[in-house]
């Protein structure tokens, strides 16, 4: 086995066996993937796989300043010509899907959301904002049932968007203390 050979993953074949690990790049105004997120993924085309830096599945999972989304038609075109550009170089590319929970701050969020978590705990130290520096982390709101449910259907949602988006994959982010990791630990 060696780092150059081809590998097959499911169904899919991989030029080599490198895989580029996400990596968060705050490039994405107004959350929206856009030609600076196109030359950075096309450069690293090269490897096997690339995974993508966390991308909210919904307005409520936006945590950090100009982090891209999966939940409205502009990012999906958006993403479209990332997924595009790494095709052309022969690259497989799947989506993280991060929903921040906690791990947020309304001056990142979009205007109408809310910071859900699975208790009202707010995290200890502080979240960068563009508008006003490093703030406190607030208290978050206690999902209901229902919040549940729909988070989970945002999930599906972005998964849709994107194999729409021309995706080869998706990842559910769920480490790092954001949402599903939240549910998991104490």
């Amino acid at each position: 086995m060696k780092i150059f050979d081809e590998y097959t993953l499911g169904d899919m074949t991989l030029k080599n066996r490198m895989v580029m690990a996400p990596m968060t790049r705050s490039r994405a105004i107004d959350n929206i993937p856009n030609d600076l997120m196109v030359a950075y993924y096309e450069q690293r085309a090269n490897a096997g796989l690339i995974i993508t830096e966390g991308v909210a599945p919904s307005p409520n999972g936006l945590g950090y300043p100009r982090i891209p989304g999966l939940y409205s038609e502009p990012q999906v075109s958006g993403w479209k010509k990332i997924t595009d550009a790494v095709h052309a170089k022969g690259g497989k590319v799947f989506a993280q899907l991060m929903h921040t929970g906690r791990v947020s701050h309304p001056g990142n969020m979009e205007q109408g959301t809310t910071i859900l978590a699975p208790s009202a705990i707010a995290l200890s130290g502080e979240m960068y904002t563009d508008a006003e520096g490093p703030q406190p982390y607030p208290v978050p709101k206690a999902m209901s049932l229902d919040e549940i449910k729909l988070t989970q259907q945002e999930y599906v949602q972005a998964s849709n968007n994107a194999v729409r988006a021309g995706f080869d994959g998706v990842e559910l982010h769920g480490a790092n203390g954001y949402l599903i990791d939240q549910f998991i630990n104490t």
